[in-house]
């Protein structure tokens, strides 16, 4: 894992849409990459890079509250894990979080 956390490749096709879309609309499709990415992972948990990106997200929304539910599912999901649990918390240190 690198240091920082890296924002998932947008196809061509999305950044040329998202280039003629409106701000509100440019949010709602923003919105609806972070929703996936939240659904993803509650159905798969191991995903140490998505946790950080939906962390991360969450920050850039200006909503620490679910950032901060988000790292607690996060350190529950990858727990029992301590390979994981450490890339967690060494990527949250990089985001500026408690590690």
């Amino acid at each position: 894992m690198r240091a920082g956390v890296v924002a998932p490749k947008l196809s061509d096709d999305t950044i040329a849409a998202a280039k003629d879309m409106t701000e509100g609309d440019r949010n709602t499709m923003i919105r609806g990459m972070v929703d996936r990415l939240a659904t993803r992972l509650k159905d798969n948990g191991n995903d140490v890079e998505g946790w950080l990106r939906l962390v991360r997200a969450y920050m850039v929304l200006g909503e620490r509250d679910k950032a901060q539910a988000a790292l607690a599912d996060a350190r529950q999901a990858v727990g029992s894990d301590a390979a994981r649990l450490q890339l967690l918390n060494d990527g949250l240190k990089s985001l500026g979080l408690d590690g």
